[in-house]
């Protein structure tokens, strides 16, 4: 009997012993633990950070885009997209616009020319208005004293009142102080003009056949700035006589070798007509 009690408190003395090294082994388990994560603050804080960054789910992307505002990712590959530059000109294309902007400064060089051109006319064409206009009038016989007074005159003096005399439609009148003009043979810069002149009067007199030899005498002379002008007229006259075909060369070739001229929209306007 005394033996049992003795073995009883061998067993009870047995499992108080252990249960107090299992609780100094919790214990010391649950310290280790704090001690790991004081040691490493900066991990913890990077796991922290790092499941901040995450994407956003879907819906939350969605209601992003809709609020404006981008989500990492995106603004990343909208930064990237925005940093390419476009690409520059190629050499080809270069080349190509400076040849563009030479033939425009060619075109603007030969209107300035034509314009200079038609401002002479006009200049002459005013200086024989007020010659008319403060040469007294004497009767019957004022005409022949003014055809004396223009023969006596310089070649521009002549050539003014022979352009009066054609705006006035005297156009007879006008062609006999033309053909005064170029019998002197002199050489002048005028006299491509008065020839071109001759053409206009008889085209307006209804003599197409004596028109077109005028017109064609233009392009006996060297550089004349009546080219164009005369190549036209000369469509125009055989289209006139009804002569489509022939008509239809002479604007082409109005096109093709005066293609800068002012004409050329004219010209192609008959052409079409013609087709």
């Amino acid at each position: 009997m005394k033996r049992v009690r003795i073995v009883g408190s061998l067993v009870t003395l047995i499992a108080v012993m252990g249960l107090i090294l299992l609780t100094a082994c919790a214990g010391s388990k649950r310290e280790s633990m704090e001690i790991d994560e004081n040691a490493f603050p900066e991990e913890k804080q990077q796991s922290s950070v790092s499941s901040e960054t995450t994407e956003p789910t879907p819906d939350e992307a969605e209601v992003l885009q809709l609020l404006g505002i981008t989500s990492g990712g995106e603004k990343a590959q909208a930064e990237k997209s925005s940093a390419k530059k476009p690409a520059s000109e190629s050499v080809g294309q270069l080349e190509a616009r400076i040849s563009k902007l030479e033939s425009q400064v060619k075109e603007k060089d030969k209107e300035l020319r034509n314009l200079k051109a038609e401002l002479d006319e006009r200049e002459s064409r005013i200086a024989a208005l007020r010659s008319k206009l403060t040469t007294p009038s004497t009767g019957p016989s004022a005409a022949a004293t003014s055809t004396t007074a223009t023969a006596g005159g310089s070649f521009k003096e002549k050539y003014r009142r022979a352009l009066d005399l054609y705006n006035n439609r005297q156009y007879k009148e006008a062609l006999r102080l033309f053909d005064e003009l170029l019998s002197l043979g002199v050489d002048n810069d005028l006299v491509d003009n008065c020839q071109y002149w001759k053409g206009e009067c008889y085209y307006a007199l209804g003599d197409y056949n004596q028109a077109i030899i005028e017109f064609e005498k233009v392009f006996t002379y060297n550089n004349s700035n009546k080219y164009p002008d005369a190549q036209l007229k000369l469509g125009l006259c055989y289209l006139k006589l009804g002569n489509r075909d022939r008509a239809r060369a002479e604007f082409e070739k109005l096109v093709n070798e005066y293609p800068d001229s002012e004409y050329v929209p004219r010209a192609q306007s008959y052409l079409a007509q013609l087709q």
